[in-house]
């Protein structure tokens, strides 16, 4: 993704500023469909829909490059930090940009001097507004190692659900937060030795103080949120935020601003300590922005001090208590003019055959590998089909196929490759001229655009999709019923106005997958003689823009099959 990109045809309307934060991946090992499935999908499809439908769209994201789990793999390999992310962020970044061909208006990455400069900007505001205090905490320190321990260089028996490789600060089994202490038999990940907690001295964010504006922002955006987001948000309010700690015993990470603290206000050991990912991570959303402004000359105030203007942001369900109480917060405290999220479109997880994605246990699917075997939008179909909405799911290999040979292949192929094929050298004019659509079609093509319009706007991402093949299996059914292939010799009057209800169908389908199907969308104009249509007709202007296209159709373009069936037995990388 080039960091300098710029999206085309932006509008001055303060309503359909759309701002998309995407959650940043930490650059320590090789993305898979897990990641795919739960934020990095959904947020493509949700800002190809809002482009196509006329909205201005920032879309950021970026590789998080600090925290424990880059110093795990770079103590592991014996190399540096830096080396490591400079090997994944450039791998990121060609998936993103050449396997997936994401639409991402910036995407950069933590290790800037810019994004440094913004998230120590971020501390001494919180800190001269008081909402930073010292204080003496636990962490746990490994006598053999003679050093504190960050918190991924810890694992231990999660005191919630008894899973034995947590984290020290959350466990990647249930998703609880951990704070020190909470683990039982604590023991180094490097050297598998015991460790025990010490004193150690750090700066700490008073979210007590913060409380009551938390609630009051939650108050009035969460009944618009996923219900389990709400009531799960709803759930930590209940307990009380504590005070967390925002710097670590680590020395790679945003360095504290030693020389902009007073000298009151100075902690032990300062040079050995950073801030931590936690507060780091998020504020990327905001640097990002104005990164792309100053690349661009666009204007991130447009999008983040405007009241009309719409924030969403994207993430698995273990980022959940960041993004809808951590990140509004520091907002709220550093800034009152900065837009809070407004929606925090929040998956749960993908398995994979029903096991925990675990790259050390070979429970992976890496994407750039399937991408490259079965193709970008069957990939994207079926892990659309099976999206982590609203409870976990599982990625299951013989599903993948029967799916894609059923649906993609046996309803949506099929079907535009039997009208086409029967198509081929008709006199368009004609039927676009003297043949009505009738009010089923007209009704069904209606009833398909309002159903994604109403699905893709709520996030709603596998419904959507089924509003697509709802409207694709109409067409299968009509080309059935109406015996299409029979009326060519038997009755070319009432071929012909068959075929103009097809042609429509295929028109309305090739418009509503484009944010789904980029590639195969493309494809669906092309087979018609016609350039993609990269904006959506305006509501109730549907059938009027689809019957415009069918005066341009070539009807002398072969066909050629949308998608492929991919072999009965079930596949491997």
């Amino acid at each position: 993704m080039k960091e300098r990109q710029i999206v085309i045809g932006r509008n001055s309307n303060p309503e359909e500023k759309k701002f998309i934060g995407v959650a940043w991946p930490y650059v320590n090992g090789e993305l898979h469909v897990g990641h795919l499935a739960g934020y990095i999908l959904p947020a493509d499809i949700f800002a190809r829909y809002l482009r196509a439908t006329g909205n201005d769209v920032l879309m950021v994201s970026g590789s998080d490059c600090f925290g424990t789990p880059i110093t795990v793999e770079a103590d592991e390999k014996g190399v540096s930090p830096e080396e490591i992310v400079r090997i994944y962020h450039e791998k990121d970044v060609h998936l993103f940009k050449n396997i997936l061909g994401l639409t991402y208006d910036i995407y950069t990455k933590t290790e800037t001097e810019h994004h440094v400069k913004v998230v120590q900007d971020f501390f001494i505001g919180l800190l001269e507004k008081d909402y930073i205090f010292i204080d003496t905490t636990k962490q746990y320190y490994s006598p053999q190692e003679k050093r504190f321990l960050p918190d991924r260089y810890v694992e231990g028996t999660c005191k919630n659900c008894g899973y034995n490789d947590a984290r020290s600060d959350q466990c990647d089994h249930c998703g609880k937060v951990l704070e020190q202490g909470d683990l039982e038999n604590p023991r180094s990940k490097l050297s598998g030795k015991e460790v025990g907690l010490r004193d150690t001295q750090h700066y700490f964010l008073d979210w007590p103080k913060l409380q009551p504006q938390i609630e009051e922002y939650v108050k009035e955006k969460g009944p618009n949120w996923k219900n389990w987001v709400y009531q799960e948000t709803l759930g930590w309010l209940r307990k009380g935020i504590k005070p967390r700690a925002i710097s670590r015993d680590i020395d790679w990470g945003v360095p504290l601003p030693a020389d902009r603290i007073p000298k009151s206000m100075h902690i032990e050991n300062m040079e050995h300590k950073r801030l931590y990912v936690w507060f780091d991570a998020v504020i990327g959303y905001l640097s990002a922005s104005l990164l792309w402004s100053e690349q661009t000359g666009g204007s991130w105030e447009d999008f983040w001090k405007n009241p009309g203007s719409r924030h969403y942001y994207f993430m698995g369900k273990d980022n959940l208590i960041f993004h809808t109480i951590f990140w509004p917060g520091q907002l709220m405290a550093y800034d009152p003019e900065l837009h809070l999220p407004d929606v925090p479109n929040i998956n749960m997880f993908l398995n994979l055959e029903g096991k925990q994605f675990s790259k050390s246990r070979g429970v992976s699917i890496p994407i750039e590998d399937i991408v490259a075997k079965f193709g970008n939008d069957p990939v994207r179909f079926y892990l659309t089909l099976i999206m982590p909405e609203l409870k976990d799911s599982s990625f299951s290999w013989r599903e993948f196929v029967q799916r894609n040979n059923e649906i993609l292949v046996g309803n949506l192929g099929n079907f535009l490759h039997r009208v086409l094929s029967l198509a081929q050298g008709v006199n368009i004019e004609e039927v676009a001229s003297n043949y009505e659509l009738s009010e089923k079609t007209s009704e069904e093509i209606e009833k398909a655009f309002g159903g994604a319009r109403k699905h893709l706007g709520s996030c709603e991402f596998r419904n959507y999709l089924k509003d697509v093949f709802k409207l694709s299996s109409y067409g299968n059914k009509l080309i059935n019923t109406e015996t299409v292939w029979a009326l060519k010799k038997e009755d070319p009057k009432k071929f012909k106005e068959a075929l103009k209800q097809l042609y429509c169908v295929i028109l309305s389908l090739g418009i509503l997958t484009l944010p789904i199907f980029p590639e195969s969308s493309e494809k669906i104009f092309g087979m018609l003689g016609l350039e993609k249509v990269a904006l959506w007709p305006e509501s109730g202007q549907e059938l009027a823009k689809i019957e415009s296209l069918l005066l341009k159709i070539d009807s002398s373009v072969k066909p050629k099959p949308l998608f492929k069936k991919i072999d009965l037995s079930v596949p491997s990388l």
